[in-house]
């Protein structure tokens, strides 16, 4: 990367922080300044405001003079990156952002960023089964590594960062030591894994790596005698057993096996990272183009032409034409034959801007999935459109880049999508988008109908005719007027049926067109209803009513399980019929299993639904909405965490469901079918069935839990929003109750604290109204924490004994210890600690008694934080350890990684030795579940290291 003509720059964090020219390493100034350089880099190419490096790079000693002493800073960095620039001209690579500053760097002048290159392709050779390959691509990666990372950079930021990168390396280091196991060469990697598990003991996955080595060396006693050593380590400081992997090798080397897991290659996962820049990805978001596309060398040229004029990327086109008149076909062969010219990759969204069956996608959301798309974790992705425009544009800046927006409808709503130079941008849409030509300076591909020898040349290559039936081709041509969509259905019609002579369809179709235009249709509607009405005929009854149905699905795909439950038919019937529907073109099929419509083909099915008689219309459709219902209600109850207790009982229980055996299916299931849940949500609240109210509510209840998991705060809160709206025209308690609830918890995610508490405090008046105590109970601890959190500490009391009181009223033990466990670190706070103590141990045996192990988990780790501050550290060590014997009974990560923490709270308070060790623990288990508590916990540890470095 070049500046001003000089030399390019290299950056390079993972050693000794320094930056070179050519041979020349570049003076990075005074201790301070290279702290400041520290920040940008690792924020590098997104804007990092002024307040972020202040609290950074001087943490609680923030002088009073730190906004000028930065400015400062950032001035020397910009003399020494750029010296060749005049005094007063504009900085190119470190320039002012809003009130902070942006770093822009290409990816090849990091080595930071090269190193997460080699660990993604390592990734991707390994998913292809290229292991030596794929261990190759880590060795290099690898060997950009000169040292502790970001070395020469002292205070909290660098010792968390440091932490973080190192963290990356140990992970890559051990999917090396994996593939070269996998490999069959384990013997060679004995002495480098022996040397790694002394340096990091606790690392249970490093101790298995050395086992499974010294086994393909044939030492299978040294293997028993490391699975000792590993078991005695983690006893000893940790006070825990080993893991299932660890014990399943020592039973297979005991046995005589081969230990090696039988398991399928899997890309590298990495510990989870902070806010930090996105990995860098090569996403490849393109739908298959068309085998082949007739008629358009025209406009293919044309394309290559204005591409060929704008060489430096920036180009925004437009293809627009009709409806099925191939915009997205020809959109998606020129982007699959120029795809080489922009190596970064694709983007690709449908933006449903003419689906019948759902509202198009907004800015926001196709901006949300393209930033993850680009590694952007959910719970980073900002709130506002103009955010995540600014973000969108910062991580594609210098990537060349196909963006491909498919159906657009108006031209206000793709401005904040598209990229700078040097990506492209191709937009597909019924209308001229003029609006887009004015603001982007967008440039026009307009397609008409084929002529009628392309149009003839269609017909037969996809129905596989000769030339023989050349003069009943051509009518047909003429009959489909050109159109590629309905050309493409009349050709499947004679492909799957050879004995139908086109001749014969022709005399068909020319009934047809005389019976529509007679009544009246739009020339275009006719041409495209005449071609689907002959292939439907064509069709076997189960395919034809089936086409019915399926205008009444509001989603945008549906599989064979949701048609099989509205058809009421088996699974298998479905399938073979849906694909009849393929082969006939009325149907395609995207991710496996998943069918799709043309919105022309979709429009045909919601007619042929109006046909239907009422009662059949409501039927299928109540039998759609159930099913959505009762697999969500089953995918949701395999989710890690808690659940209320609202009973989901629809009407109609499908008698085959996807199979769902875990939590790891059940995500999968939700994220596959959400945009299907969304919809069957908002259309049963559109009231034209009282009866399926229900539906509106419950379905969003049940994907809450999924939409907190994902931190998908702004699908939770407007799916939240629907389904109070149809709680209040139900007028069920339970619906308001729960669906209020729920609003308050969503509206906290977005810091709305007056809003959420007064919505808690609506669903308390609810439950009070109807007489639910146990609903009482929860909402008043709900309204408790708030206000704690709010520091009205005597409100919250109050809050809590009234939940405490309703409990026992109920007769729930549960709610009884979650009252008594709330006010422990309540009165923790407010160092009550006698108090605290007593209502802690009062919880604990509640749970005890209902035998809530998780619940007494966190009670005794609350409890060793009051009795490390009453200063009987002792028992709170001996509490930490109870804490942590109950979440290992418990078999649960998240409460073994609490207990852990706590139990390196007390060690460091005490000056034990052993806080280190329980913080990594703890570290690599909340890393593993994606909590935002490692950020915490990371934190911690790099203090306790920094102050062991210092005495």
């Amino acid at each position: 990367m070049e500046y001003d003509g000089v030399e390019p720059l290299r950056f390079e964090v993972l050693g000794l922080l320094r930056v070179r020219r050519g041979g020349q390493e570049v003076d990075l100034g005074a201790a301070k300044q290279r702290a400041v350089l520290a920040v940008l880099l690792l924020g590098r190419n997104t804007p990092v405001s002024r307040d972020h490096i202040i609290e950074a790079v001087w943490g609680d000693a923030t002088p009073s003079s730190a906004i000028n002493l930065v400015q400062t800073y950032v001035a020397g960095l910009r003399r020494a990156l750029e010296p060749s620039r005049a005094r007063r001209a504009p900085a190119e690579l470190l320039t002012s952002v809003g009130d902070g500053y942006l770093l822009r760097l290409d990816p090849s002048a990091v080595d930071l960023d090269a190193f997460e290159r080699g660990v993604v392709a390592a990734g991707r050779l390994r998913s292809a089964g290229d292991l030596e390959a794929a261990a190759g691509a880590l060795d290099e990666a690898l060997a950009l590594w000169r040292g502790d990372p970001l070395g020469g950079v002292a205070g909290l930021f660098a010792e968390v960062e440091r932490g973080r990168l190192q963290e990356r390396r140990l992970a890559a280091l051990e999917e090396r030591a994996e593939l070269v196991l996998l490999l069959g060469r384990g013997a060679e990697q004995v002495q480098e894994l022996t040397a790694l598990v002394g340096e990091h003991p606790l690392r249970e996955r490093g101790h298995g790596l050395l086992m499974r080595a010294l086994c393909q060396a044939g030492r299978q006693a040294e293997a028993l005698a490391a699975y000792r050593e590993a078991r005695r380590v983690l006893v000893e400081e940790l006070g825990v057993e080993p893991g299932p992997e660890l014990r399943r090798l020592q039973q297979a080397v005991l046995a005589g096996e081969d230990p090696e897991p039988e398991r399928p290659t899997r890309p590298i996962a990495l510990p989870a990272s902070a806010p930090e820049p996105a990995l860098p990805t090569t996403p490849a978001q393109l739908p298959r183009g068309p085998v082949s596309l007739i008629g358009r060398d025209e406009q293919v040229a044309r394309l290559d032409k204005m591409l060929a004029a704008h060489p430096s990327g920036g180009l925004v086109l437009v293809v627009t034409g009709p409806a099925g008149v191939g915009k997205t076909a020809l959109a998606l062969h020129w982007a699959h034959r120029v795809r080489e010219a922009f190596p970064d990759g694709q983007l690709y969204v449908d933006l449903h801007g003419y689906d019948p069956n759902q509202e198009p996608l907004g800015a926001g959301e196709v901006l949300n999935r393209f930033l993850r798309t680009l590694g952007v974790p959910s719970a980073d992705v900002p709130v506002t459109v103009e955010e995540r425009s600014a973000l969108f544009r910062t991580l594609v800046a210098d990537r060349r880049m196909v963006v491909m927006l498919d159906n657009a409808r108006g031209s206000s709503e793709l401005l904040p999508l598209l990229p700078g130079p040097p990506s492209c941008v191709v937009v597909t849409s019924r209308r001229r988008l003029v609006g887009l030509v004015a603001h982007a300076e967008a440039r026009l591909v307009e397609l008409d109908m084929l002529d009628t020898d392309a149009a003839v040349e269609v017909l037969g290559r996809v129905a596989g005719r000769d030339g023989a039936e050349i003069g009943a081709l051509r009518r047909l041509a003429v009959l489909c007027d050109g159109l590629p969509l309905a050309l493409r259905i009349a050709a499947a019609r004679l492909a799957v049926s050879p004995a139908l002579r086109a001749a014969e369809l022709v005399a068909e179709l020319d009934d047809e067109h005389g019976r529509l235009a007679a009544l009246g249709l739009e020339d275009e509607d006719s041409t495209v209803r005449a071609a689907l009405d002959a292939s439907r005929r064509a069709l076997s009854p189960l395919p034809a009513r089936l086409l019915a149905l399926l205008g009444l699905h509001p989603g945008p795909d549906v599989t064979a399980h949701v048609v099989a439950a509205m058809a009421q038919v088996r699974v298998s019937e479905a399938q073979r019929a849906l694909d009849a529907l393929t082969a006939a073109n009325l149907l395609s099929v995207g991710e496996a299993g998943r069918y799709g419509a043309h919105d022309l083909v979709r429009v045909y099915t919601r007619t042929l639904a109006a046909e239907l008689a009422p009662a059949q219309r409501r039927a299928a459709t109540s039998r759609m909405l159930d099913y959505y219902l009762h697999c969500a209600d089953l995918a949701d109850g395999l989710l890690p965490v808690g659940r209320g207790s609202v009973r989901v009982a629809p009407e109609s229980v499908p008698a085959e469901v996807p199979r769902l055996t875990g939590a790891g299916d059940a995500t999968a299931w939700l994220e596959a079918e959400q945009g299907n849940l969304i919809a069957a949500a908002e259309f049963a609240g559109e009231g034209v069935d009282p009866a399926w109210l229900v539906h509106a509510w419950q379905l969003p209840y049940a994907l809450s839990r999924f939409f907190w998991l994902r931190a998908d705060r702004v699908t939770w809160l407007r799916t939240t929003e629907a389904a109070m709206r149809a709680a209040t025209s139900l007028g069920d308690p339970q619906a308001r109750f729960v669906t209020l609830f729920n609003l308050g918890v969503a509206l906290l995610q977005f810091h709305r604290h007056d809003e959420a508490l007064d919505r808690v405090r609506e669903a308390l008046d609810v439950a009070r109204a109807s007489g639910d105590v146990k609903a009482q109970a929860r909402a008043l601890t709900t309204v408790g924490d708030m206000l704690q959190t709010s520091g009205r500490m005597e409100e919250a009391e109050r809050h809590y004994r009234e939940a405490l009181e309703v409990s026992r009223a109920a007769g729930s033990r549960w709610a009884e210890a979650a009252a008594h466990h709330n006010l422990g670190p309540l009165y923790l706070a407010m160092r009550r600690y006698d108090d605290a103590k007593t209502w802690l141990r009062a919880a604990v045996r509640i749970y005890q008694e209902v035998g809530e192990q998780c619940g007494e988990s966190v009670c005794h780790t609350d409890l060793a934080a009051v009795l490390v501050e009453s200063g009987e550290l002792a028992e709170a060590v001996a509490s930490a350890r109870t804490a942590l014997s109950l979440a290992s009974a418990a078999m649960s990560p998240y409460h073994q990684a609490l207990a852990h923490d706590r139990l390196a709270m007390v060690f460091d308070r005490q000056g034990m030795a052993g806080a280190v060790a329980h913080w990594q623990r703890a570290l690599a288990l909340f890393t593993e579940l994606n909590a935002p508590e490692a950020d915490q916990v990371r934190a911690r540890l790099a203090r306790a290291r920094a102050a062991t470095t210092a005495s």
